[in-house]
């Protein structure tokens, strides 16, 4: 029964900021039953626009539909350019959040897969095209180069266990090109704009759980936020602990410093070692 109250909890939570978030943008939640399964992963994509606001980016909805509807992706067989999705900026920086864009992997032609979320510089190109192997090449494939992502997130709604945590590691190499400069010393900032990758986790960890993600955080730059059923909503809170990292897309330490300039920042390129 807890756990019921809990789940109960965290849906109205989702309902309530997804309702927020339709008043303030003036356009109608549109629902349909797969959406309503995936609450968990549309609550967690409002936290993340949530944490961007309060960096200091603006948000501005796009594609959405003839009655003014925000079309959530919650599927990764859906085309991209039929749903909606986040446009947010920063000063010079924009970027784009969406649901279930499938990335195609620099460790490999064939190595693509779909997260929940994808965040991806505002002029990124979403590629297509058919491959025999996929859907027997009656449908178009989708994607974005792994070197065009800022950061990749998923959401899993339950309780978290080794292996789904350890996992979340392939998903950070695989899909984020520009985890091979290393040094990630210089990429991590407490006022980055960015949140590193994270896997979002429903349920709540155990203290040896805790330790997994201590330990994992401490090597790669990324996150693991277990808990949000019971409430590590605000990914600004300290109970969530989270890493945040600058663009590392970004090449030219100028171009940083002019995005960054009257924040009281002084910040290293990190791409530039």
């Amino acid at each position: 029964m807890p756990k019921r109250k809990r789940d109960a909890t965290w849906n109205d939570n989702v309902l309530a900021a997804m309702e927020k978030f339709a008043h303030n943008f003036q356009f109608v939640y549109s629902k349909k039953d797969r959406e309503i399964s995936a609450y968990f992963e549309i609550g967690c994509l409002l936290s993340l626009v949530e944490l961007y606001e309060k960096c200091g980016f603006k948000c501005e909805p796009r594609n959405l539909g003839e009655d003014g509807s925000y079309k959530y992706l919650t599927s990764p067989n859906g085309n991209p350019s039929n749903f909606s999705y986040l446009s947010m900026t920063k000063n010079l920086e924009k970027i784009q959040i969406r649901q279930q864009v499938r990335i195609v992997s620099h460790i490999g032609d064939n190595v693509s897969f779909t997260p929940d979320i994808t965040v991806i510089p505002e002029n990124a190109v979403i590629g297509e095209r058919k491959d025999i192997d996929y859907a027997n090449g009656k449908r178009k494939f989708f994607f974005v180069d792994s070197a065009n992502v800022i950061a990749a997130h998923e959401c899993k709604s339950m309780v978290p266990f080794p292996e789904l945590l350890v996992s979340f590691i392939g998903i950070f190499i695989a899909g984020h090109k520009w985890v091979e400069m290393g040094h990630f010393e210089k990429l991590i900032s407490r006022n980055g704009n960015h949140l590193a990758p994270c896997l979002f986790v429903g349920g709540n960890a155990r203290a040896i759980h805790l330790k997994m993600i201590a330990g994992l955080k401490k090597a790669y730059p990324l996150n693991i936020v277990a808990g949000m059923h019971s409430g590590t909503w605000n990914l600004f809170s300290e109970n969530a602990e989270t890493c945040k990292i600058n663009n590392p897309l970004m090449h030219e330490s100028s171009e940083v410093e002019d995005i960054l300039e009257g924040e009281g920042l002084t910040l290293t390129d990190p791409l530039n070692f």
